[in-house]
């Protein structure tokens, strides 16, 4: 083998290792979008059941729920809500970008005669 074909085998080693290296670079900051995805919607669960938790209240002390007064109760929940899904959005259209950005690595054998 001369000089020339070990550094087309060095080189093209090269090559895949860094691609490699930038999709699990890439998959590594999708796994962190996904985990904070995660636990935006563990907030988001914890505000639906305090809106629960005080529409049965207004209920229990009037034996009527008033939709007035309910949504005076539960609009800062709610907003925190649509913050919530905005974001969730933002973070899912990130996670979809650098999963479109990932291509497949193709190994192949870079000893034998070049075509």
């Amino acid at each position: 083998m001369t000089n020339h074909g070990f550094d087309n085998i060095m080189n093209k080693a090269k090559g895949v290792a860094k691609q490699a290296a930038e999709q699990t670079g890439r998959a590594a900051k999708a796994a962190k979008l996904k985990m904070s995805a995660m636990s935006l919607n563990t907030e988001k669960t914890g505000h639906l059941q305090t809106i629960g938790q005080r529409c049965y209240t207004l209920f229990s002390e009037n034996q009527n729920i008033d939709g007035a007064l309910l949504l005076t109760k539960i609009s800062e929940e709610l907003k925190q809500i649509e913050r919530i899904e905005t974001k969730i959005r933002e973070l899912d259209a990130e996670i979809s970008d650098l999963q479109a950005n990932t291509q497949h690595v193709d190994v192949t054998d870079v000893t034998g005669p070049e075509t």
